[in-house]
């Protein structure tokens, strides 16, 4: 591995772990994920999200952008290793 594919690498990485820690902590309920306080909702996204479009909404995002992130953390690493 060359030293100029390293950020390159972790940015994939790191869009690999941010969608598992989505869709696992979506799927297993994660308060801070499906049900954070609506009090929050100017400085949390996710309470924002909730408060405008409601619980079952954000169930539904959060299961979105996990698997476009672990999409494009795959297409990241497919792509680096084609090249």
């Amino acid at each position: 591995m060359q030293v100029n594919k390293l950020p390159g690498l972790l940015i994939v990485v790191g869009f690999l772990f941010v969608g598992i820690i989505l869709i696992v902590g979506t799927y297993k309920r994660w308060a801070s994920l499906v049900d954070p306080p609506t009090d929050e909702w100017m400085f949390y996204s996710h309470a924002f999200l909730k408060k405008c479009f409601g619980k079952t909404f954000l169930i539904y995002f959060n299961y979105s952008i996990g698997a476009i992130l672990i999409l494009s953390g795959l297409i990241g690493i497919w792509n680096g290793i084609r090249k």
